[in-house]
């Protein structure tokens, strides 16, 4: 039989446990992500996964972005009366899309809950498949992996994401995740974030596949097909009538110097995701266990009461 001091003994000690047990679950600290990407834009890929960790995560989410977008010019025809610039000039337009091009992008991070972002002000030369413009020529490669190890280890980020570096992609896209890549690999295993690579697909399309990006090891994925996926057709709201392609519309929306991008507007019905290599398989089932947290949709459900008719029978 248990004597009165040691049933107060055991109340105690399970207070104590479940006090410790609650904070323990109040403190774990929210998903930290960084994106590392070549132009003002490209974070529209990952748009909706970043509103989920940044909004309903309460997570951060910082940007790298390596060039300002200047060499898109071409496209900024419409932008042109809205800014009062004659953009489409190229002088004109490489002068001031730099200072645009940020603002937009302020303006898009406002949306999807961007923390911070870091620019490199690296020359945006103009559009080209071969990543090996940048990496050799237009970018101060020395300096952007010199920050991007710096930005790393202060954030301490439990994700890193960069655009999928597929053959048909912009050559600073493929560039800016293969330097992603190498500067996660230069870090202390402990401290390295998983970096995914990611695409958008609608749901009638084809299974998208990648493996790698030829002549860069370092872009070996574990499998050829996407592992996790965010899902922007989720519906939510009154009888449903809501999904996440409104976040997406209004993010792209803010990048009105961008003509082009806009033309994509509803389009890609899911965020795609690839697990390189690189990465410890042992933090396969922990990112998992984030997208399966992501794919949450945290609105109640409302209902109202039906109007009644205001029409009176004769």
């Amino acid at each position: 039989m248990i004597s009165v001091k040691k049933r107060i003994l055991l109340s105690i000690m399970a207070i104590c446990l479940g006090v410790a047990g609650s904070r323990a679950q109040i403190t774990t600290p929210p998903p930290r992500a960084l994106v590392v990407i070549a132009h003002p834009d490209d974070e529209s890929t990952f748009s909706v996964t970043l509103y989920k960790i940044a909004k309903e995560q309460h997570g951060i989410v910082d940007l790298f972005v390596i060039t300002n977008g200047e060499a898109g010019y071409k496209y900024s025809t419409l932008a042109e009366d809205y800014y009062g610039v004659k953009l489409t000039d190229e002088p004109v337009g490489r002068a001031n899309l730099p200072r645009i091009r940020k603002k937009e992008l302020a303006g898009a991070g406002k949306i999807l809950g961007v923390n911070k972002c870091y620019f490199m002000d690296q020359l945006d030369a103009h559009f080209t498949l071969d990543e090996k413009e940048a990496l050799d020529t237009s970018w101060h490669v020395p300096a952007v992996k010199k920050r991007l190890k710096e930005v790393l280890t202060a954030g301490r980020y439990d994700y890193l994401f960069v655009l999928l570096p597929v053959n048909g992609t912009h050559g600073g896209h493929k560039a800016a995740a293969i330097l992603a890549l190498d500067a996660v690999q230069a870090l202390p295993p402990q401290n390295r974030p998983v970096i995914l690579g990611a695409a958008t697909a609608n749901k009638t399309d084809l299974v998208s596949r990648f493996a790698f990006y030829k002549g860069y090891p370092e872009t070996q994925t574990i499998a050829d097909t996407a592992l996790f996926r965010v899902d922007r057709t989720a519906s939510f709201s009154y009888k449903n009538r809501l999904n996440y392609k409104v976040i997406a519309n209004w993010e792209i929306a803010e990048h009105k110097s961008q003509g082009f991008a806009q033309m994509g507007m509803n389009d890609g019905d899911r965020e795609q995701f690839w697990y390189f290599a690189v990465n410890d398989k042992a933090n396969i089932q922990k990112t998992a266990d984030f997208f399966n947290k992501l794919s949450i949709t945290p609105y109640p459900v409302k209902t109202y009461p039906e109007a009644k008719s205001v029409y009176t029978k004769f």
